[in-house]
């Protein structure tokens, strides 16, 4: 990239400056809501941000065989993503954080993946604007997370950090607290009121419980925040058919199970980070649900892009597809490789930054 696609800035990061934290920017009011929160989540890493900006050229189909090719003038194009680049830079070097920006040719979700790859978190709103100056970050959003290099944090269009947000009512149910009695509630009862977790980062763990890549970005960003952080974890008792009609003995054994995992996971958090404040739930219910519901109170949700299934799983898995379209709260998505159970914890690849 020539450097006139870069706006200008007085005391520019290097170009391609490692472990930045990217922003899409598409002058949406989505993506100005993800600047301020990345804004701030670049000081509390002591990070550089790269603004990304990113558009297609439109093509004109061809009507007969024998037509003569004719350039298409991207300039006006180029123009309004420059000035919408440069405001924001604006707005970020007014925040004494380091800035640098890039325009590039191309699918809006690709670019940002290729940028990931120098990043170490990448941030996007929940849905952008569409037309010639990009396509829509709503799309974006939903592709960004399970491709990119780094960590994404999705914003919704939605937040609002003042605000205040109830709890809605949720069919999910919490069955195992860490050190408070769980309330009884009629089971007939077709929902209940849902928990509050304000100021709380809250986390989803599967099967891989203490080993969650997930667990651990999600205790940094709360160290970093000065937050409590807040474990859930659901199992599914309810029986959908013949297939699996457990016993009472099998049902408090998965229950066990989970709430088992989530005590490690505790311990293991106090020998890593004595001063974070971290307390578990462990849910009956559907993940998806439980996910979307915490997100109503909560100050920012993490999840997992993979799972594992299997009677013994946490059944977190491809929920966070589920979880994105519906969070109230930022929500960072930390891709788990197939095979990350299997890796000792002391052979995982150090997770520099966040």
């Amino acid at each position: 990239m020539s450097e006139q696609d870069r706006p200008q800035n007085p005391d520019p990061a290097p170009a391609g400056e490692p472990e930045a934290v990217i922003v899409g920017i598409d002058g949406s009011p989505p993506s100005r809501n993800a600047l301020a929160w990345a804004i701030q989540e670049a000081r509390s890493l002591d990070r550089p941000i790269r603004l990304v900006g990113a558009y297609t050229i439109p093509s004109v189909a061809a009507a007969a065989i024998d037509v003569s090719y004719v350039p298409i003038d991207d300039s006006s194009i180029r123009a309004a993503v420059t000035n919408t680049l440069k405001e924001a830079a604006a707005e970020v070097k007014a925040a004494g954080v380091p800035v640098e920006a890039v325009i590039e040719i191309g699918d809006a979700a690709g670019v940002l993946i290729d940028e990931s790859k120098t990043g170490c978190l990448t941030v996007v709103g929940s849905r952008g604007r569409g037309g010639f100056a990009g396509r829509l970050l709503g799309t974006v959003s939903s592709a960004l997370p399970a491709h990119s290099a780094c960590p994404t944090v999705v914003v919704p269009s939605c937040w609002d950090n003042q605000a205040e947000r109830p709890a809605h009512p949720t069919s999910s149910r919490p069955i195992r607290q860490d050190g408070v009695e769980v309330e009884t509630h009629d089971p007939n009862a077709e929902s209940i009121e849902g928990l509050r977790f304000d100021g709380k980062v809250v986390v989803g763990v599967d099967s891989l419980g203490a080993e969650s890549p997930a667990l651990w970005k999600a205790a940094r960003l709360a160290v970093r925040r000065g937050s409590p952080l807040h474990i859930v974890a659901v199992i599914t008792t309810t029986v959908i058919g013949p297939e699996w009609l457990p016993s009472t003995a099998d049902l408090e054994r998965l229950v066990n199970e989970g709430a088992d995992k989530l005590v490690v996971a505790k311990q293991r958090l106090a020998e890593e980070f004595p001063d974070l404040d971290v307390t578990w739930t462990l849910f009956d219910g559907q993940p998806a649900e439980v996910l979307v519901r915490a997100s109503d109170t909560a100050e920012v949700l993490v999840i997992g892009s993979r799972g594992r299934g299997g009677f013994a799983g946490l059944l977190l898995g491809s929920t966070s597809q589920s979880v994105l379209p519906y969070s109230q709260c930022p929500t960072m998505v930390v891709r788990v490789a197939r095979d990350h159970g299997r890796r000792k914890s002391n052979e995982a690849p150090a997770e520099p930054g966040l």
